[in-house]
């Protein structure tokens, strides 16, 4: 006799299984669902000690001599830095994710707009991160074409990435970022010291002649480099609505931008004035660390790629309103379609033309974040999420407005660094907010 399955069981199942990913996408952290600064802090690095950091300093490398590619990304660290500190601070005084602080900034149905981007970005991140990863992996079918070697690695990681995302904070990033981060940083100072060695030691990084000088500007780079982390200083709050207090905030801000991204651009820059070439296996490979190089940009792909697809998959719920797991499916999807299509067009050329294409719209949200949390409401929502407008058009008006102004200053202006930072869209928000800062600051109270 054949047993009967129960539809109602079946759909019940299915509802706890969706139920079960949401990791409180849609609701405030309780505190009992805190944890401690170390592991927000590994969780944070895993997002910066990645290999795309090490390509943007590659990228510095090509282009400048050692001191002047060290304070572009010391410089934009910094940049990066203060924005972080700030949309942080907002995740973890209220217990949300940046996107329900989006959906208070914005409206409910506003905040689909800012909701939609940083999903796209994420998987753009995540996308270009896997092709880094598959480039450098060992050919374990020498028959068959290069392509059809990084198609299989591809979908692979992508898959890979994709289940631990849906496990969440604690079951997923948590465990990821204990054992990849310690992991990436031990392997990749032994390549910075073979690269040094393959140099002709320090001196001769420090006087290296770049291989592409001259070919981009300073200000270029410290946009792109700000562009590059913009999307990490608008979302901590996925990440900070863990923390205790907001000493953590602090810390694990200093973990991720200069201890993570500083680092991780410097050692990329002395990679790139030592071997000179724009592909990072190529480069890793010829100063003699491969196979140990092939290890660790495997072990950080994990971190990197599953910490920017659980944001994205916060992100796109609000954006689309379906369920975080289904989410996560259509990100891995179309990680595995970018990561594919980067390394048959060339990955640096692309990965740089999609920074550009970041600054014109990432600095808008955390702009419009910070200055309506700290000056129109005075650092403290007093509505819940569930009581929020359905449009702020004060915040939809600052960020087609200042999308505006940016496409100008760089298409037309041709300016290569103020379209890249919140400024803008900072200035623009408080002057549509006049009436209600006024009103704020005058009584004393939050509006």
């Amino acid at each position: 006799m054949i047993a009967q399955t129960d539809p109602r069981q079946s759909k019940s199942s299915r509802v706890a299984a969706v139920s079960a990913t949401e990791d409180y996408a849609a609701s405030e952290l309780p505190q009992s669902e805190q944890r401690s600064t170390l592991t927000i802090t590994l969780v944070r690095m895993g997002y910066t000690v990645s290999a795309t950091d090490l390509l943007f300093g590659m990228s510095l490398g090509l282009y400048f001599t050692f001191w002047t590619a060290l304070a572009v990304a010391l410089v934009s660290s910094i940049l990066i830095c203060l924005v972080s500190v700030l949309t942080g601070l907002i995740g973890q005084r209220e217990g949300l994710n940046t996107t329900l602080i989006t959906r208070l900034a914005f409206g409910r149905e506003g905040s689909r707009l800012p909701s939609l981007v940083i999903a796209v970005i994420n998987v753009g991140f995540a996308g270009y991160s896997t092709a880094i990863t598959a480039s450098v992996l060992p050919n374990l079918f020498p028959g068959d074409s290069q392509e059809a070697v990084w198609l299989f690695y591809i979908v692979v990681l992508s898959v890979l990435y994709t289940a631990l995302s849906t496990l969440g904070f604690a079951k997923g990033l948590a465990w990821v970022g204990r054992v990849s981060v310690p992991v990436m940083l031990v392997v990749v100072l032994v390549a910075a010291v073979a690269a040094i060695g393959h140099a002709g030691g320090w001196s001769a990084i420090l006087g290296a002649v770049p291989a592409q000088a001259g070919k981009m500007s300073i200000y270029t780079m410290v946009a792109l480099g700000t562009a590059k982390w913009m999307q990490g200083a608008t979302t901590p709050p996925d990440i900070t609505r863990f923390a205790k207090n907001a000493g953590a905030v602090y810390i694990t801000t200093f973990a991720e931008f200069i201890a993570g991204n500083f680092v991780f651009n410097l050692l990329g820059v002395v990679l790139g004035l030592a071997v000179g070439v724009s592909n990072l296996g190529t480069a890793l490979g010829a100063v003699g660390v491969g196979a140990l190089a092939a290890i660790a940009i495997f072990v950080q792909g994990f971190p990197h790629e599953v910490n920017s697809l659980y944001t994205g998959s916060l992100a796109g719920r609000n954006a689309l309103s379906i369920p975080r797991l289904y989410v996560n499916v259509i990100s891995g999807i179309l990680v595995a379609m970018l990561a594919y299509h980067g390394l048959t067009q060339g990955i640096l050329q692309s990965f740089l033309v999609y920074l550009g294409y970041l600054a014109y719209v990432m600095p808008l949200i955390p702009g419009i974040m910070i200055a309506d949390y700290f000056l129109v409401h005075r650092g403290r929502y007093t509505r819940r999420v569930a009581d929020a407008e359905a449009v702020n058009w004060r915040a939809v008006g600052a960020f087609t407005i200042g999308l505006a102004i940016n496409l100008y200053l760089r298409l037309v202006v041709h300016d290569t660094f103020w379209y890249a930072l919140p400024l803008i869209a900072f200035v623009l928000y408080l002057l549509f907010s006049s009436r209600q800062v006024r009103a704020a600051w005058s009584r004393g109270a939050v509006v």
